[in-house]
């Protein structure tokens, strides 16, 4: 296998995720200025269905074109222009217009991130493709530490109707994004064997083998995909139990810059650990540290509440990487675009779910629904007993 070249691969795409995070993490906190709360609920969930849903058809599209470097150019394109379109909004006040361009932005992100996965389990295997996820991952987080403190630093020295400027400032890096992507090479695989005289490329992976984990990473989703920034919120008293209480915004927003160091920190060492005792038993570690996360953010209160946000920013950090190596090493190539693309679906129907929950019981009955949720993480984990989920892993 051409480590050079994989290694090449994975460093290119890490820079492109570095760009894109920071940018992403810029851009959302401003997004207030211009859209008012009532619309902000609508924005995400619209633009999460269309980035979802898109995975499903990218994912599938890659594996039967066995190409992955096109979708991967055009959704970072698409981030890249959205994203300082957004400016146009702000300016002229069409709150419309940002609604758009989120959608636009997050359509970008649908046709590149299964597409993205499949390339990187495409290029690498063993103990490089774990260290690859977490790579990416910390580049990720890198650069949305690096956008969420820039955004602060603006939202304090700026006044609103001036950000549109600072958004516009985006556009250059409309022409960074082609040339770093103009770098990313598909890998040539073996042909996969034949599943069936002519049978086509299903809407969801065949193998067996990833039934169970999908659903253990279901169970554990629902707590898992919470938003950070409604845990930060809870942390900081935003969540409607002590209004009196909460931080001011620059603090919040201090601590999403903070929160981006701890998960970017955390995916870099979660390469290590997935290498040494295999992805499945890392998740089960993680997810058992997630209960009990969730146990102290249920009961928790001042410096104890302050260590279960910090906690929980660990965890995220560690653990999409480490889902990812899970479902690379189990799926079979022909299929790994559509078992990402699975993973991004289950991911998000129950996040969805559990964030609309969490939110609504947090606003009208208080943090007791974090026990509920410690209950899921440690559903995932009963989930992935009693087999072998790691090939070459007893």
């Amino acid at each position: 296998m051409p480590d050079v070249a994989a290694a090449a691969q994975v460093r290119r795409l890490g820079w492109l995720h570095f760009i894109n995070d920071c940018t992403l993490d810029f851009l959302t906190p401003l997004l207030p200025s211009g859209v008012a709360v009532g619309w902000i609920g609508v924005m995400e969930g619209l633009a999460d269905a269309v980035s979802q849903g898109l995975r499903l058809f990218s994912g599938r599209a890659s594996d039967a074109q066995r190409r992955r470097v096109p979708w991967v150019r055009a959704g970072y394109l698409t981030n890249a222009v959205a994203r300082p379109l957004t400016a146009v909004g702000m300016l002229a006040a069409w709150w419309w217009w940002i609604v758009a361009c989120r959608v636009l932005d997050r359509l970008g992100k649908g046709l590149r991130s299964s597409a993205a996965d499949a390339l990187v389990a495409d290029w690498t295997e063993g103990e490089q493709r774990a260290r690859a996820y977490a790579r990416l991952r910390w580049m990720d987080h890198g650069g949305a530490m690096l956008g969420a403190l820039a955004a602060a630093a603006v939202a304090w020295a700026v006044p609103t109707e001036g950000l549109w400027v600072a958004v516009l400032a985006l556009a250059p890096l409309a022409l960074l994004v082609p040339w770093l992507a103009g770098g990313l090479q598909d890998r040539q695989l073996p042909e996969a064997p034949a599943t069936g005289a002519g049978r086509p490329l299903g809407w969801w992976p065949r193998a067996a083998i990833l039934r169970r984990p999908l659903l253990a990473i279901a169970a554990a989703s629902l707590a898992l995909r919470l938003s950070p920034l409604l845990i930060l919120m809870h942390v900081a008293g935003w969540s409607g139990t002590a209004p009196q209480a909460a931080w001011p915004l620059w603090q919040l927003c201090l601590g999403w810059a903070a929160l981006g160091l701890i998960q970017a920190l955390a995916a870099a060492a979660a390469g290590a650990l997935t290498v040494r005792v295999g992805p499945r038993r890392a998740l089960q570690a993680l997810w058992a540290l997630a209960a009990a996360d969730c146990a102290l953010l249920a009961v928790g209160e001042g410096p104890a509440l302050l260590l279960a946000g910090l906690l929980w920013g660990l965890i995220q950090g560690a653990l999409e990487g480490t889902e990812k190596t899970w479902l690379a090493e189990l799926a079979p190539a022909a299929e790994r675009g559509l078992a990402f693309a699975a993973l991004a679906l289950v991911g998000a129907g129950a996040g969805l779910l559990g964030n609309a929950a969490c939110g609504w019981v947090l606003a009208h009955g208080g943090p007791g629904v974090f026990a509920v949720l410690a209950l899921c993480c440690l559903a995932g984990v009963l989930l992935t007993l009693g087999r072998s989920g790691d090939r070459g892993t007893a």
